[in-house]
């Protein structure tokens, strides 16, 4: 199985693009500036040019043997700045950069179509807050916008790790070709935005994979969070014969309305959805009853479940199994404390118990938090299938 190109071969996290304007200079005042592209893990910091240091060297060495003593010389290769002609009508730019210089993305036979054009993320809102349309994320890293239940886009778009989403610029021409999509063409004109040459995704790894694994991409998000609580509900019925859980999922989750943007109001509002849907709806009166000889009427869903669980699988950690459900439940009930004096203290003890730094912003609370809630459930249904074999 190959590696893939952009894989940091120091932290094995992925690298991204970065342009850097370099001078050299040389005997009597002459001068030669050029941008040189980088491959810059942004998670250890390790940078590598595209070429070696000798190449650029040799390269500039033939330059100044031809100039004249006192010439300032600006470089341009053949890759930079250019204008994919037949796009032209769709009025978005771009970075050809990107397209000539990202693994994967270069196409001899259809020069230009995997470009990436970038998009401010608060384009989202106008969808998702319309009574006709919705969003929805496959990860946190790749989505799609939704008309009536139906695709807007064949191939949806990739979100990057600076939280702009972005789109090939072969797909915008072909999903914005009908009459009909001149007013989405027209938004996404409105929030269209430089690049910043980053577009490590799921989205990207899916579409361009080097191996197997890239191809096959699975949820880190709700979506796959969502998953995991169906499959605990029909472990419950199996194994308990009863639902852990009242109502079923895809009844929630075409009214859930995920967070877009680094907005303390958006969050919190999906923890009050995310708890509603995961703690609330728990059937503890069902628990209680299968603990017979227990005193739990004073309990609330979280600790009945916590008891259930336990009672079954008593050499388990089940406190901290569930720590996530505990942070979720903490978190809802912050929702309402926004100017209280202690909401810091308390959100900062939800990071504690999340390992995060006190400076996290409130998406990377999120997203992390997803990630553990999913964690949660993977352990509790590891638990049962065991216990049924």
């Amino acid at each position: 199985m190959s590696k893939h190109p952009l894989k940091c071969q120091e932290c094995n996290d992925f690298k991204k693009l970065e342009i850097i304007w370099v001078r050299y200079k040389k005997e009597i005042d002459k001068e030669l500036d050029f941008k040189i592209p980088f491959f810059v893990c942004p998670n250890c910091g390790h940078k590598e040019p595209l070429n070696s240091k000798e190449h650029y060297d040799a390269m500039t060495d033939e330059d100044f043997a031809e100039m004249q003593d006192g010439e300032k010389l600006v470089l341009k290769f053949g890759y930079e700045n250019k204008e994919f002609n037949r796009y032209s009508h769709l009025n978005f730019k771009y970075s050809s950069e990107d397209y000539y210089l990202i693994p994967g993305l270069f196409r001899d036979e259809d020069d230009g179509y995997l470009t990436p054009v970038f998009f401010d993320k608060d384009i989202l809102l106008y969808y998702n807050n319309h009574p006709d349309y919705n969003v929805k994320f496959g990860s946190f890293s790749s989505g799609n916008i939704y008309h009536k239940g139906k695709p807007l886009f064949n191939w949806g778009f990739g979100i990057n790790r600076n939280g702009k989403i972005f789109k090939w610029l072969g797909d915008l021409n072909e999903d914005f070709k009908e009459d009909e999509m001149l007013p989405h063409l027209k938004r996404f004109q409105a929030s269209n935005v430089e690049s910043d040459h980053d577009i490590f995704s799921k989205f990207y790894l899916s579409q361009n994979p080097f191996s197997p694994s890239d191809m096959f991409q699975s949820s880190d998000n709700e979506t796959h969070l969502f998953k995991l609580k169906n499959e605990l509900d029909e472990l419950f019925q199996s194994r308990f014969n009863m639902k852990l859980t009242k109502v079923h999922i895809e009844d929630f989750f075409n009214f859930y309305k995920p967070p877009i943007l680094e907005e303390k109001e958006q969050i919190f509002n999906a923890y009050i959805s995310l708890n509603k849907l995961i703690i609330e709806n728990i059937q503890s009166d069902l628990l209680k009853a299968k603990l017979n000889g227990k005193d739990l009427k004073k309990l609330g869903s979280l600790k009945t479940l916590e008891n259930f669980l336990s009672n079954f699988f008593p050499d388990e950690n089940i406190d901290l199994i569930l720590s996530s459900l505990y942070v979720l439940s903490d978190l809802r009930q912050l929702q309402g404390h926004f100017s209280d004096k202690s909401f810091e203290e308390r959100y900062s003890f939800c990071k504690e118990r999340l390992k995060l730094k006190k400076e996290a912003n409130y998406f990377q609370v999120y997203e992390t938090l997803i990630r553990e809630l999913v964690r949660t459930f993977e352990k509790i249904n590891d638990l049962i299938n065991q216990d049924r074999k």
